[in-house]
């Protein structure tokens, strides 16, 4: 078990670290203009590379999930009530039917999104969680992609929403998540990847070079394989949950309300799920948020195991607990780098809520999202540069001064989600009632203090700018009574 397990983390985390792609060096290209169009229903191939080839569409048929979760009234969430207005007005062209008439799509298709130029020492790779124990027939309902920059051995995440409602080349618009699966059933060219690729590459201009694809039973067994995780909580989550893990989920007394309060929390595989699945109680965004967290928490557990010598017999061994199409050789290329990765900070990317807009398809009234591109473009842009947030090609170094290791992994947590990297000192006397903030450089270019200062929860000018530029961190934070680790995140000021 803990082998097979291990081998799920390899996939999902060092084999995130993939070798660069045969692309052309290039500068990053301007950012990708879309204008939004309606088409035919069955979306055209011609702007896509002269390689791709429109397939026959075919229908897809899934079986549901029984609906366990007893009858609750979910909270409030940022994300807008749906309308049937899209974001601008789009201007239809009429395509003829069999019999002559002239029907109106029922929502506009946008057109492909030019291309972002990706440079040689970049790979991206897309992380997918299915819906369900197998990995047959299921939606992707997490879908994160990692770009992989080998120069400066740095990686950046990014997720994906499941409910954005995307084009889907040769086929129509529909959700995101039933692309790979759709693509699976039909004979596209690389089936489900080939699909997702292009789909990818119509509505956001970023190819992938590969993807790792995991379902439920394989993400339970790889946390427990590893001895569980354990994940900064920097804020409370309640949601259903089964009382045990082995009780029928159709019936509903054997749900219960739970609680997942503030603090490192130590995770089994079976929390570790329901934490990275709940979403009742709080948004299909901030789920995606919880699900980065786990694999770094994977990453940062297999390398403290000292685990990556024994990949290349685990990847003859187990190598069907998941579906990838990374080999070994580039596995063990990543293998070698995977520390210096940790070391230099995994960067967190979101999309915000203004690159989203809420949408009710006209026939079906399904609820949907509906990409912003120019909101959303300067985001997939960073998925391709370096953190803003560092100094001399390095990140930013936070040392924080604390009374409790617990309260400094909190505070590390958050400063961590955007690259930056924390540094623990025991205080020495007791926390003072408030927090402070010191910068050890003359001004605060290039020091992200605004970002800084607002996940303390202060303004930018309670920082004391000490100027002692030989001082070995970027900045010195002493937690003080009035520290709260619960920040809303997504909405954290832009870099």
């Amino acid at each position: 078990m803990r082998k097979v397990g291990w081998l799920c983390v390899l996939f999902l985390l060092v084999g995130c670290m993939q070798a660069g792609q045969d692309v052309p060096v290039a500068e990053l290209a301007t950012l990708p203009t879309r204008v939004a169009t309606a088409v035919s229903p069955v979306i055209p191939s011609a702007t896509l590379p002269a390689t791709f080839t429109p397939r026959p569409t075919a229908t897809m048929t899934f079986t549901p999930t029984p609906s366990a979760t007893p009858t609750t009234t979910p909270s409030p969430t940022t994300t807008p009530s749906p309308t049937n207005t899209p974001t601008s007005t789009p201007t239809f062209f009429p395509y003829a039917t069999l019999d002559g008439t002239l029907p109106t799509p029922e929502t506009a298709v946008p057109t492909p999104v030019p291309t972002f130029a990706i440079p040689d020492n970049f790979t991206i790779i897309a992380l997918l969680g299915n819906d369900g124990d197998n990995l047959t027939g299921q939606r992707t309902d997490s879908i994160i992609l990692v770009a992989i920059d080998k120069n400066n051995k740095t990686a950046t995440m990014l997720s994906l929403p499941r409910d954005l409602y995307v084009a889907v080349p040769g086929w129509q618009m529909t959700r995101i998540n039933l692309v790979l699966p759709h693509g699976n059933v039909i004979d596209y060219p690389d089936r489900g990847k080939g699909l997702l690729r292009d789909t990818l590459l119509w509505n956001f201009g970023i190819p992938i070079d590969n993807y790792v694809r995991i379902g439920f039973a394989g993400f339970k067994q790889a946390v427990d394989a590893l001895g569980g995780v354990d994940v900064p909580v920097t804020c409370p989550l309640r949601d259903w949950r089964l009382i045990t893990p082995d009780l029928d989920p159709t019936v509903e007394e054997n749900w219960e309300q739970f609680t997942l309060e503030t603090g490192v929390q130590h995770m089994d595989g079976d929390l570790a799920l329901w934490y990275a699945r709940s979403r009742r109680t709080t948004s299909d965004f901030e789920r995606g948020r919880r699900q980065q967290q786990l694999v770094q928490a994977m990453f940062n557990q297999g390398l403290n195991r000292d685990l990556i010598p024994q990949v290349p017999a685990l990847w003859e061994a187990y190598r069907q607990t998941v579906e990838t199409d990374l080999g070994l050789a580039t596995v063990l290329d990543l293998a070698a780098i995977a520390p210096t990765i940790r070391e230099n900070g995994v960067r967190h990317l979101t999309l915000p809520y203004t690159a989203f807009r809420s949408w009710k398809v006209p026939n079906s009234g399904a609820a949907v999202q509906l990409i912003q591109w120019e909101a959303a473009a300067p985001v997939f842009a960073q998925l391709l540069q370096p953190s803003a947030l560092s100094r001399g090609g390095r990140p930013l170094t936070v040392e924080i001064i604390a009374n409790d290791a617990a309260q400094y992994r909190l505070a590390a947590e958050n400063l961590s989600w955007f690259g930056m990297i924390p540094i623990f000192t025991q205080a020495g006397d007791p926390a003072p009632a408030t927090t402070s903030i010191s910068l050890h450089a003359p001004n605060s270019k290039g020091t992200g203090s605004g970002l800084v200062a607002w996940l303390f929860n202060q303004h930018a000018d309670a920082i004391t700018f000490l100027g002692d530029t030989d001082y070995p961190y970027t900045y010195t934070i002493r937690l003080g009574a009035d520290f709260n680790p619960c920040r809303p995140l997504l909405e954290a000021p832009r870099e």
